[in-house]
């Protein structure tokens, strides 16, 4: 019998644990956009393999003058400012969205429009120095108007523009792009695929045709599918396409081919 120690198995390891089925599959699948991501994009998932937008109407543009509006007959019925004051308020808001509907101003054109801004307001100013009475007798003139509306005008044209602005907001959810690794499709609901524009040979870009309008839709513009050097389909008035262009430029990068 001998006294030396007969070696010890060492005790097996315990296999890794093999993960469901379902959770392998929920960690490798690819999130698809939403339906409301026309309105307002998600945060760019590296796993997503499509990009949605949408061309929106120009009503989006009004919606300083509505809040302007719906402020003023606000402070009408509560009595908490003087009706003058309100009424050159809402003008104010309402031709400053005519400005931008009427004009379209890039980043020259604006730069320009600055300076020219700038130049006027130092040529009255030298004016009101020489003793020009023009431009004084011009600004008490425009100071006498009595720019009023009663408190119903108000509440009626704010409701006008919201129901308005509530009607195009339709239009994106119905008539909208998808852009993924292989092709641009357009979707005209309840029709479905309207027009395909294969990924090969297309390149998307970014356009700001007026920067009121990019102020206004914070960040956005206008986005150019060009095939061939042409351009074949013009994606205009997209809301927060800057936000967008950092999922657009990710998917654009990389070519997936899928089998059936």
């Amino acid at each position: 019998m001998s006294d030396t120690n007969q070696p010890t198995n060492p005790p097996a390891k315990e296999e890794p644990a093999l993960k469901p089925k379902a959770a392998l599959e929920e960690s490798t699948a690819r999130p698809t956009d939403s339906a409301w991501d026309v309105y307002w994009p998600k945060n760019d998932d590296a796993r997503a393999n499509s990009v949605r937008v949408a061309s929106f109407p120009l009503i989006l543009y009004f919606w300083p003058t509505l809040l302007a509006f719906m402020g003023c007959a606000g402070l009408q019925a509560l009595n908490w400012a003087a009706p003058t004051s309100l009424g050159w308020f809402a003008l104010s808001a309402l031709a400053f969205n005519l400005l931008v509907l009427v004009t379209n101003l890039d980043q020259k054109k604006f730069l320009i429009a600055i300076l020219s801004l700038a130049l006027a307001g130092l040529a009255i100013w030298i004016g009101s120095l020489k003793g020009v009475t023009f431009f004084s007798a011009a600004y008490h003139w425009l100071g006498g108007l009595e720019i009023t509306l009663s408190t119903h005008a108000y509440a009626m044209i704010a409701s006008l523009l919201a129901a308005f602005s509530c009607l195009g907001l339709i239009q994106p959810r119905v008539d909208y792009w998808r852009l993924e690794s292989n092709e641009f499709v357009h979707y005209l609901q309840p029709f479905g695929r309207d027009q395909s524009i294969p990924r090969q040979g297309s390149t998307v870009t970014r356009e700001v045709p007026d920067i009121l309008e990019f102020l206004l839709s914070f960040g956005g513009g206008t986005l150019v599918i060009r095939r061939e050097g042409q351009a074949v389909a013009r994606i205009e008035h997209v809301p927060f396409l800057g936000k967008r262009m950092k999922a657009i430029e990710r998917l654009l990068g990389v070519t997936r081919v899928e089998s059936a």
